[in-house]
């Protein structure tokens, strides 16, 4: 084993050589941000051991582009890491990688990844977005971190064009939890357990090389059976503003769905100062003067100077007072 330490830097890594390629073990360093460098001794930095980083207060990780492997427990325990941006290379991230980093919301999988281990995000009940790169043929990563949580999740999936453009899809995947209930029909007191949620069954449209979105679709029946509007409302928006995939049934659905709820719709997107969900449901034309009306009147209590310009425009656009003449 050899040490290193980086110019100008407090961090000093520990590391073997095996096939020419380097492989920390651990690093001294109480920062809290860590640049990983592109090699060590020489030899291109390919791989993080097991507990190489376990339990450190680290905030913040930058990995280096070239780097393939994270072997099991590598992060585990390190409970203050926010954000993971996964490099382009990555190929593997074992068991129990990011196990219990209770602070982690976001993580961004690259598209090479093809194996992520057991509990590799287990306890991680912060994480709220996921972006999944995909290129055509690649499978994605995102069905074992599903696995894992119950929180409600939102995933974008970057569909990767050949002229390198992205097609992006949205789809959230709501939380699910099991609760124990008495069995009042039984003598011996015994209890049962009974799914509160959704998200346990919009997990079964996840496939290995992509989402099943015909089946995501279908299964909005789910949701509307007891999922907060919230979740039901960010599903049928984002799913007409980014159609990947989408068909002609499904999108009537959401449009009917969004056209009967367009006053809370709008007031919700109005008070959690979504602007984008605005501009598209006002795009949609659902918006009828009365309820245009009373939403200018909630756009101006909370200030949202924006959001009342395009709703004092589309008043004005759509229902404009048809001027009366008089013949003498």
């Amino acid at each position: 084993m050899q040490s290193e330490a980086l110019s100008g830097s407090s961090m000093e890594f520990e590391y073997r050589i095996r096939n020419e390629k380097a492989y920390i073990v651990s690093c001294r360093s109480d920062e809290p941000m860590i640049r990983l460098p592109d090699e060590l001794g020489g030899a291109p930095l390919a791989g993080i051991c097991s507990y190489a980083f376990s339990g450190r207060g680290l905030k913040y990780i930058v990995f280096n582009e070239g780097l393939e492997t994270i072997e099991d427990h590598a992060f585990s325990e390190c409970r203050n890491i926010k954000k993971l941006t996964f490099p382009p290379k990555l190929k593997s991230i074992g068991n129990y990688a990011f196990y219990n980093c209770l602070e982690l919301g976001y993580v961004h999988f690259t598209p090479y990844i093809s194996n992520i281990g057991y509990g590799a995000f287990k306890n991680d009940e912060k994480i709220s977005e996921i972006i999944q790169d995909k290129l055509p043929g690649e499978e994605i990563s995102i069905g074992s971190l599903l696995d894992d949580l119950n929180q409600r999740i939102h995933v974008e999936i970057r569909h990767i064009q050949e002229d390198g453009s992205l097609i992006p899809a949205k789809v959230i995947f709501p939380e699910h939890y099991y609760e124990l209930v008495a069995n009042v029909a039984s003598m011996c007191k015994q209890f049962e357990t009974t799914e509160i949620g959704s998200g346990k069954y919009m997990r079964y449209c996840v496939g290995i090389s992509d989402i099943d979105y015909a089946k995501y679709d279908g299964m909005f029946y789910v949701l509307l059976r007891g999922d907060p509007f919230e979740t039901v409302i960010t599903v049928a928006s984002e799913r007409l503003m980014y159609p990947y995939a989408l068909n002609r049934e499904a999108k009537d659905t959401y449009t009917e769905y969004i056209r009967d709820n367009a006053f809370e719709a709008g007031d919700y997107f109005l008070k959690t100062d979504d602007i984008e969900k605005l501009r598209f449901l006002i795009g949609l034309e659902v918006l009828t003067e009365e309820v245009t009306d009373r939403l200018i009147d909630i756009s101006t209590a909370l200030g949202r100077n924006e959001a009342t310009s395009l709703l004092m425009a589309c008043r004005h656009r759509n229902f404009r007072k048809k001027k009366v003449s008089f013949e003498l």
